[in-house]
């Protein structure tokens, strides 16, 4: 096998997109991020633009030719179809060297990987959109809960959120809702005189989804002052977020977990959970989660993913070509600096 291959690892969100290369000795040589890479939500010509340009800037900053490529895996929001997967694949063939290894597949996928170092557990994101997905390196199982899309679910998202919270703001505005915190906070994000201006202003984003799943933060700032509108679309969202966790573990038949949550005892059978997105950054919606009874049981061993999800396709990347992750890779990787 040749030594001196370098792999990319591609993390794609609703919101950015960060790519990583590095070697097979866990080394990362370069880092470039740009916009939204999501099939679901953004036109096909321009996910094409995003990713392109990441695979050659990384290639540029750490002066690699194309034709060392060893492989590149791509975890993106939206992708895991099989008919998405596909599309992807032929398409990037075509862009790269004869015969690299090219995965696709779903972005919990890579934030589980980089959360467990490959290990069996859960992840749940919650950012521009929401997604649960499990994984059992035993068995090579997925299971994946959510996900789909910003019209047919995303529930407990910063989209979801963000929609619901504007949606009240229009009901308060027409009298068929009680007056909100939530509308004064609008307005003044967005630089507003009044709600009716609101749909010119959604409608009018290049961007609709993104700036919608951006409004999240103001139900936060209106939750922690107590408004009632605010608060309870939270609650909304954190029981969404539950329900997605709790039917992975049913879907992987984790049933020594439930019987045991059962029972009230653990002992070494908690699941290890990821949790990781935008939503989650907020404290506040972090520490109301950690209550929920789900995670009060005992059932999960939560941790708040702290290495950039990007990792995980990079580790993927490896892992479909048949390394082993050791400690002093994880050493290496853990100590390079991303940034901001």
């Amino acid at each position: 096998m040749d030594e001196s291959k370098r792999y990319i690892g591609i993390d794609g969100g609703g919101t950015k997109t960060v790519c990583i290369l590095g070697d097979k000795e866990g080394h990362i040589l370069a880092e470039s991020r740009g916009a939204s890479s999501s099939v679901k939500s953004r036109p096909w010509e321009d996910v094409q633009q995003v990713l392109l340009t990441l695979i050659r800037d990384v290639l540029e900053q750490s002066s690699t030719d194309m034709s060392r490529l060893g492989g590149i895996f791509l975890g993106l929001a939206g992708s895991d179809r099989p008919e998405d997967r596909k599309r992807m694949h032929d398409w990037l063939q075509t862009e790269l060297p004869d015969g690299v290894p090219i995965t696709v597949h779903n972005d919990a996928v890579t934030a589980l990987t980089a959360g467990t170092w490959g290990q069996k557990g859960i992840a749940l994101i919650s950012g521009t959109g929401s997604i649960a997905y499990g994984f059992d390196p035993a068995t090579g199982a997925f299971v994946r809960v959510g996900g789909w899309g910003y019209l047919l679910g995303d529930e407990g998202s910063g989209f979801d959120l963000g929609r619901k919270a504007l949606a009240a703001v229009m009901r308060a505005y027409d009298g068929r809702g009680k007056p909100t915190a939530l509308t004064e906070l609008v307005l003044s994000h967005w630089s507003l005189q009044h709600p009716g201006q609101l749909i010119n202003m959604i409608y009018g984003q290049e961007n609709v989804r993104t700036a919608i799943a951006d409004g999240s933060k103001l139900v936060m700032y209106a939750a922690a002052d107590g408004d009632p509108i605010a608060v309870n679309l939270v609650e909304e969202a954190i029981r969404e977020l539950e329900d997605l966790v709790y039917t992975v573990v049913t879907s992987m038949g984790i049933e020594e977990a439930v019987d045991s949550s059962e029972r009230g005892q653990f002992a070494g059978n908690a699941i290890p959970l990821v949790i990781t997105g935008g939503l989650f950054s907020d404290k506040a919606f972090e520490q109301r989660f950690m209550q929920t009874r789900a995670i009060q049981s005992g059932m999960f061993n939560v941790c708040l993913l702290e290495r950039p999800p990007v990792i995980g396709a990079y580790l993927l990347a490896l892992q479909e070509q048949g390394f082993e992750l050791t400690e002093v890779m994880q050493q290496r990787i853990a100590a390079f600096v991303f940034r901001k």
